[in-house]
């Protein structure tokens, strides 16, 4: 079965569906108005037999200007391709621009075919292939065989095809080891079938009753038949043409330019930082956050080029690393390519390499961000692995920076149990930290902690939730719980029921706190079952309203007070003396109503219905109606 994907390119009318039909007997041509007017507008499929045995999916693409964004769509699925260029026009603009959009996807592998052959005297030819041959120059394509043809005549298909046979035996293979990934190109529906969609099988496989993911969206699906070709088949891998049968989606839940993916296999961004190149053939410098129309994979967003480090233009032919920031969400991943075209006019200016999938928002780096930045660009994905840690300085686990990275999690694991890391073991899971990251995590808690204290100096201390919303919101709640034991461990910081606070700076705070302990505790005791207000008992006592509410909560968690509402507050053992007079009244009569409770507790309405409904939710009394029994059992 096929693995590889053949795709054309080349200026309108230089008779690359021609060619298509010509090489596999299929017209790529589907749509009425094409046939009609003569020019390719959507993306064309077909099947190429090759000489050896082989086989190759071939994506037609349109040649007219208007029409780049869907060549770009195609490209982006292609192993190799087929430039065309015609016999009686030679290279033409969009020749150009199409192989300036190859060359910045990354193929590396193509054929050139001198169309119309049979049109032209052999010095034509010949200077025509001189003139593709020097254009080539400097490209991922130099030195591609260059073979004349004749769709109409058949005259060189057969070296064509050769040629291509052996173009791919060379190409390099699909990332089969990564989860499933496929840019969607079409979506319809088939009665009886349901949803499909079409692409090129970017990495891993996929099987019928697959789990997957449609991005940006989020929504779920699952497969419920895969084709290569036409063909049903058990499983496609990587690099082949297929169409998949989703089941649990509709026909407007998907559109072209999304991606179905393993589930949990990619992250949605709004930016990532890339490498990035400006051709040279632009007539003026880029300017740093110009707005550009991004294309990655199958979907075409508006964005913003930032170029990094200050850096404010950058002549043509330059390269430099920048952010992308974009205004609609995109799924990329690591080492993945995208083309950058102008805002208006509309054309092709560049391009790169996607780097860093799920940066911070900056432009300034840090040296730990360059030294990653340089370790993706160089494929050092080890230093990659150790790299990211260092450079987010946050607690990660190994399938969160293999995620982030698009690399499969064992190899990123091995990278980070060799590495110089600390770790905390979190409900199962391993977190890896930076020495670095995690001295800056403390260091922020600490530093936060006697701010908080300067800025409320009667609060005895901070939630941990609070803190971490202060220091840094990356960090997952519980992996903040596990950094702030390693600095209590230290006696940096002190966690008390949840709090955490500075070991000096809650010093008066908690002498006030005290005293309110000692002064509200004995005052409900006194006041029974007809307590006061938390305001009231705060006033008695002669302590700030906001301790007072502090004491009460720590003397609830220390089982001495009941709190039955936010402003009513019992002493325990005036809840107990009541719960025994109504157990001792039930029993001796079988039926209680509130006013029978209020008489022998000594209270009002106020208090005695709240306690009656505390009763009833521990269970010792059943209410039916206006009456309660005793709960037996």
């Amino acid at each position: 079965m096929t693995s590889l994907v053949l795709g054309t390119a080349g200026h309108i009318d230089h008779g690359k569906s021609a060619l298509v039909k010509a090489l596999t007997g299929t017209d790529p041509d589907r749509l009425p108005e094409e046939k009609e007017r003569g020019v390719t507008i959507e993306l064309g499929f077909a099947q190429l037999s090759l000489p050896s045995g082989a086989t190759m999916g071939v994506v037609d693409v349109p040649g007219h200007e208007r029409f780049v964004r869907q060549m770009v769509a195609g490209a982006t699925g292609i192993d190799v391709v087929l430039l065309v260029v015609a016999a009686d026009d030679g290279v033409m603009p969009q020749t150009r621009e199409h192989l300036a959009i190859i060359d910045l996807l990354g193929i590396s592998r193509g054929v050139v075919a001198v169309t119309k052959s049979d049109l032209a005297d052999p010095e034509w030819l010949a200077m025509v292939k001189d003139d593709v041959a020097r254009l080539l120059m400097g490209t991922g394509i130099e030195g591609a065989p260059i073979v004349a043809v004749s769709s109409k005549t058949g005259e060189g298909l057969d070296e064509l095809k050769a040629a291509l046979d052996a173009v791919a035996g060379e190409a390099p293979a699909r990332q089969a080891a990564l989860p499933m990934r496929l840019p969607v190109d079409r979506v319809f529906t088939i009665s009886g079938a349901g949803t499909v969609v079409t692409g090129t099988l970017w990495s891993g496989v996929v099987r019928r009753d697959d789990p997957v993911e449609v991005l940006p969206s989020g929504r779920s699906g699952r497969v419920r038949g895969v084709q290569v070709h036409s063909q049903a088949v058990a499983e496609a891998s990587a690099g082949m043409r297929v169409a998949i049968n989703v089941a649990g989606l509709d026909r407007d839940e998907i559109d072209r330019g999304d991606i179905l993916a393993a589930p949990g296999s990619l992250q949605v961004t709004d930016r990532f930082d890339a490498y990035f190149t400006y051709l040279p053939g632009n007539e003026k410098p880029f300017e740093s956050g110009a707005r550009v129309h991004v294309h990655h994979g199958t979907r075409e967003v508006l964005g913003r080029v930032l170029l990094m480090d200050g850096v404010a233009t950058l002549e043509p032919g330059g390269r430099a690393f920048a952010q992308v920031r974009l205004e609609e969400p995109l799924a990329p991943r690591y080492d993945d390519r995208f083309i950058v075209r102008s805002y208006s006019p509309v054309f092709t200016i560049g391009g790169g390499t996607v780097l860093d999938a799920l940066p911070p928002r900056r432009t300034h780096l840090r040296e730990p961000e360059r030294e990653l930045l340089d370790a993706l660009r160089s494929h050092d994905l080890s230093g990659a692995a150790t790299g990211l840690l260092a450079s987010r300085g946050v607690p990660m686990t190994s399938a969160e920076v293999a995620a982030a990275l698009g690399l499969p999690r064992a190899g990123v694991a091995d990278d980070l149990n060799r590495g110089p890391f600390e770790r905390f073991k979190v409900a199962g899971d391993t977190y890896f930290v930076s020495v670095d990251g995690l001295e800056r995590l403390v260091s922020g808690s600490v530093a936060e902690l006697v701010r908080f204290h300067e800025d409320h100096p009667k609060s005895t201390g901070i939630a941990a939730g609070a803190l971490r919303d202060r220091v840094d919101r990356r960090v997952v709640p519980k992996v903040f719980d596990a950094v702030l034991e390693s600095a209590a461990a230290r006696g940096l910081v002190r966690i008390v029921g949840g709090e955490v606070r500075h070991p000096q700076a809650a010093a008066s705070a908690l002498a006030e706190e005290d005293e309110a302990l000692a002064a509200l505790l004995p005052l409900l005791e006194a006041q029974g079952l007809a307590p006061g207000t938390v305001a009231d008992l705060a006033g008695t006592a002669g302590v700030d309203v906001g301790v007072a509410r502090k004491a009460l909560t720590k003397l609830v968690a220390a089982g001495r007070v009941v709190r039955l509402g936010p402003d009513l507050h019992f002493a325990a053992d005036a809840v107990e003396g009541a719960r025994a007079r109504v157990v001792e009244y039930l029993e001796s009569t079988g039926t209680m109503l509130a006013s029978d409770a209020r008489d022998i507790l000594g209270t009002s309405r106020k208090y005695v219905v709240p306690l009656l409904e505390y009763f009833d939710s521990h269970g010792v009394t059943k209410r039916d109606g206006d009456t309660r029994t005793l709960r037996r059992g």
